[in-house]
């Protein structure tokens, strides 16, 4: 994953398919895995959540450096 946003409309993705009760897009989900491979035995929604939680973490702690 290249940049944080694309990592969160990624997981975004994820999450709207789920809600929609539509299986999630396989290549979306090789991504978040791919990503968080330490999280990639959770369930999709879970996986999702949890890559969001991580890149906004990352993002606050990188924010936090530059100040």
């Amino acid at each position: 994953m290249e940049t944080s946003i694309e990592l969160l409309r990624t997981a975004l993705r994820v999450l709207t398919a789920i809600t929609d009760y539509q299986h999630p897009d396989a290549a979306d989900v090789e991504s978040l895995r791919t990503y968080a491979p330490c999280l990639a035995h959770e369930p999709e929604d879970e996986l999702a959540r949890d890559v969001i939680l991580q890149a906004l973490e990352h993002r606050a702690a990188a924010q936090a450096a530059a100040r």
